[in-house]
């Protein structure tokens, strides 16, 4: 039963990281002063508040069968849908590295980046770990069959780029075209009354 406690763990833990991004991003919506940028943040809000709605139904329900003595007690109907709702929570677990990276652009404070970014790497390797436990547990099918775990960063090498690195970079390339491409007394102007930059606005460039 080492790969249900495993998996309790990793969605015990990514419960408290979106606790966690939830209050960091809260403040941005509240005080956005464009609709693209309310908008924009309260879609990975509430997104991430469904993904907590459901696990907060599947964590206790990992516990629960971890204390089983093994998994010969559950039907391969039940361990069936047990691998559908982790696997759904795999797929959760890359949208919520997403929403961490596309964060790391919108702040800029050492502290707040160095969280966002520990939290993404972290989310990343339980990713690849519940990958790994879902086809290990999937051999346990007493009809062979298995579930799709299609890797959902095929073909992209996203997760092997230091965003922490590439988001400080692109936020300062952006602002070295505003200042050399803007007049003066604008740029002072928009520094002045202006919300920072956002990732609202890194897109529209």
């Amino acid at each position: 039963m080492q790969e249900i406690t495993q998996l309790h763990a990793i969605f015990d833990r990514t419960r408290g990281y979106i606790n966690r991004f939830m209050g960091i991003i809260q403040p941005i919506i509240d005080a956005a002063q464009d609709e693209h940028t309310r908008l924009y943040y309260h879609h990975i809000l509430e997104e991430e508040e469904q993904r907590m709605g459901r696990l907060q139904e599947l964590v206790p329900y990992l516990e629960k069968v971890s204390e089983k003595e093994t998994l010969a007690e559950l039907s391969d109907r039940e361990l069936s849908q047990m691998l559908s709702d982790v696997n759904l929570e795999r797929f959760g677990l890359h949208n919520f590295r997403e929403h961490l990276e596309l964060s790391l652009y919108e702040f800029q404070d050492d502290e707040t980046r160095q969280t966002l970014d520990g939290m993404r790497e972290k989310t990343h390797a339980d990713y690849l770990q519940v990958k790994e436990i879902m086809a290990a547990l999937s051999e346990r099918f007493s009809d062979g069959s298995h579930p799709d775990l299609t890797d959902h960063d095929e073909g992209h090498d996203i997760h092997q780029v230091d965003h922490l690195k590439a988001s400080a970079s692109a936020a300062h390339g952006v602002a070295s075209v505003i200042k050399h491409s803007a007049p003066a007394h604008a740029v002072s102007g928009n520094i002045s009354g202006k919300k920072g930059l956002t990732v609202g606005s890194l897109k529209g460039l």
